[in-house]
């Protein structure tokens, strides 16, 4: 089958199946929950709170085989230029994987700088963590102000958030926004002496990075000295010659290779700050967890292939039902910069209108992912979720079990999850809501005003991926569930999930717009943009 009929039969039958109700398809298909439940690497996957059928689960299965995943799958894990608009490989999953899996697969070259480079990172971390490697003044390092955007900052601030200590032996503080006031705010109640700048920037131009560090670089020069700030300084970088110019040692300055795209670099030196502050033995831990789900995608049948379970929904929702958007709840305090890391990975890598060759596109591609901790969330947007004629597919992240919390705490907060998931795909009738009022007394003049209000619609689908805890390994194979789940829709839609000229634009146009706040002259604008530089002049 090609792809374009397999597409026109999932189509075909989302929009036959668009009025099935999802609990009526447990009674008619006893064996629904064993089909599309698994367990891997820690993780429970459950999409039988989908919209589909077990005809249509099938049919949006057999896109796969349809796009020829099995075969861009290959190209990818040997290193091709699958990234075919810039002519890169893509070989994040080369930093999880073994040196004698790198050289089979990849080669000498590949070996040696995926070697090299966890060497590196080691022995600079260790250095810190045991008080080798010390600043000017000769005290240790006890924070790290950590300054990047985008995927120098998403994956790093996340993997923190979700597994540093409660009380760090070396704390982190994230930088990425270009307003001084979160450089401000990170700097505020620290000490110059013990604090480590790192500056994470593959090209080390990146407008917003650039500024802030050169921004706590001066905060350093002014608490230290301008001859004691080097000593206070790392990078991650490709651009050795940038960063010498900032008075960065070369010792100090960690590279990673054009075949690690920015989204996918947190298994990189761009981590380097959480190997420091979580130590090396934690980045091991989540390379691994990865590593597991890596194998999973690569030699699991699609029926029981948890990222092809993920897509596989996304897609029937997508591009059979025309479903706009999707909410990520992670219920784990620790998760709650999930959605923001999903929003880079899915939707800069899929939110695209043409192929990688400048092909329009036939079919609708990433939805927007929004998203936030349950279950503040709860409390939120959720009662549009509920009651609104929009249908918004949720995915639902969980941890079984929490050291940090007291039994009765994490009972309240699973059920919370479980019960939200049943919620949505059985709602509230009219009946139902009827008998409440009676309940409560109301007359029936009071009944008819309150009851309709009441009325959840339901049948609406949601995705639950429950860990076992939440540790290195599992959150390492929950992060490379989804990059393989991004993968393969971008496969299916038929784009490249690796490269991303629209961000350009509006980098572009700023550099153009400061120059005309910072100038005598305004240049030609629309009437609106020149309006509002002439505001901020």
């Amino acid at each position: 089958m090609t792809l374009a009929a397999a597409i026109a039969t999932l189509k075909s039958r989302a929009d036959a199946e668009r009025d099935l109700r999802i609990v009526d398809q447990f009674a008619a298909d006893p064996a629904r929950l064993k089909s599309q439940t698994l367990k891997v690497a820690g993780l429970y996957v459950d999409v039988s709170k989908q919209s589909w059928s077990q005809a249509g689960f099938a049919d949006a299965l057999k896109l796969f085989e349809a796009a020829g995943l099995e075969a861009a799958r290959e190209k990818m894990w040997t290193g091709q230029a699958i990234n075919v608009s810039e002519n890169r490989a893509v070989l994040h999953v080369a930093l999880r994987d073994s040196d004698a899996e790198n050289k089979r697969l990849r080669g000498d070259e590949i070996t040696e700088d995926v070697k090299a480079a966890r060497e590196a990172m080691k022995a600079y971390a260790d250095g810190i963590r045991l008080g080798t490697i010390v600043g000017a003044t000769g005290k240790r390092f006890k924070t790290i102000v950590h300054i990047g955007i985008g995927g120098s900052d998403l994956g790093p601030r996340l993997v923190w958030q979700a597994l540093s200590p409660l009380k760090p032996l070396v704390d982190i503080r994230f930088v990425a926004n270009v307003d001084g006031s979160e450089l401000a705010i990170a700097t505020a109640d620290i000490d110059p002496a013990e604090t480590l700048v790192i500056a994470v920037s593959k090209t080390f131009t990146t407008q917003e990075t650039l500024a802030n560090f050169l921004a706590a670089r001066e905060w350093l020069v002014t608490g230290l000295g301008e001859a004691a700030a080097s000593k206070h300084l790392a990078a991650v970088s490709a651009a050795p010659a940038k960063t010498s110019a900032y008075g960065i040692p070369s010792d100090r300055v960690f590279g990673f290779k054009d075949w690690v795209g920015g989204r996918y670099s947190l298994w990189s030196a761009v981590s380097l700050s959480v190997i420091i502050a979580a130590g090396y033995e934690v980045y091991e831990r989540l390379l691994n967890g990865a590593y597991k789900m890596d194998q999973h995608f690569l030699t699991a049948p699609a029926e029981k292939n948890a990222p092809l379970l993920l897509a596989a929904a996304q897609l029937y929702n997508r591009i059979g039902l025309d479903r706009p958007s999707r909410a990520v709840i992670p219920y784990a305090h620790r998760l709650r910069r999930l959605a923001a890391f999903l929003q880079q990975l899915e939707m800069e890598s899929n939110g695209k209108r043409t192929d990688g060759y400048g092909k329009l596109l036939p079919t609708k591609t990433c939805p927007v992912v929004f998203g936030d901790e349950g279950t503040n969330a709860q409390h939120a947007f959720f009662q549009m979720l509920h009651q609104s004629e929009d249908i918004v597919p949720l995915e639902f992240i969980a941890v079984k079990t929490n050291a940090e919390a007291s039994v009765d705490m994490q009972q309240k907060l699973l059920s919370n999850v479980i019960a939200q998931g049943e919620a949505f795909a059985v709602g509230k009738s009219l009946e139902t809501s009827e008998a409440e009022c009676k309940a409560l007394g109301f007359d029936a003049e009071k009944t008819a005003i309150i009851a309709p209000q009441k009325v959840c619609p339901g049948n609406k689908p949601s995705t639950l991926v429950l860990l076992e805890a939440l540790t290195p390994e599992t959150l390492g194979a929950l992060l490379a569930l989804y990059e393989h789940k991004t993968f393969a829709e971008g496969i299916v839609m038929g784009l490249n999930s690796f490269d991303q000229w629209g961000v350009e634009l509006g980098k572009t146009l700023a550099n153009a717009v400061l120059e005309d706040i910072t100038g005598a002259d305004i240049k030609a604008h629309d009437p609106s943009t020149t309006a509002a530089i002439r505001a901020v002049k």
